[in-house]
């Protein structure tokens, strides 16, 4: 395993926010699985969170009805 370098780019998130799929609502989270080749971007929405390799089994939550899904399963990206 090589150690870290300080010369990678920070990650950015570009993903549209989207609707939840039970209650239409916009307040949509974002969970951001696996780990980056650099830092998140320090600008990433506050609705994006870098969970690193803690899979809870969803890659979405809808913060206004608790509904949790897998965005690929919702034609996604």
């Amino acid at each position: 395993m090589l150690p870290p370098s300080d010369d990678h780019e920070a990650s950015s998130y570009d993903q549209p926010r989207g609707t939840c799929p039970v209650c239409g609502d916009h307040q949509v989270r974002h969970l951001v699985i696996g780990y980056l080749a650099g830092p998140p971007a320090a600008a990433s929405p506050d609705w994006v969170s870098w969970v690193g390799c803690v899979h809870p089994g969803y890659n979405r939550c809808c913060d206004a009805c608790g509904h949790t899904w897998t965005a690929s399963a919702h034609g996604e990206g």
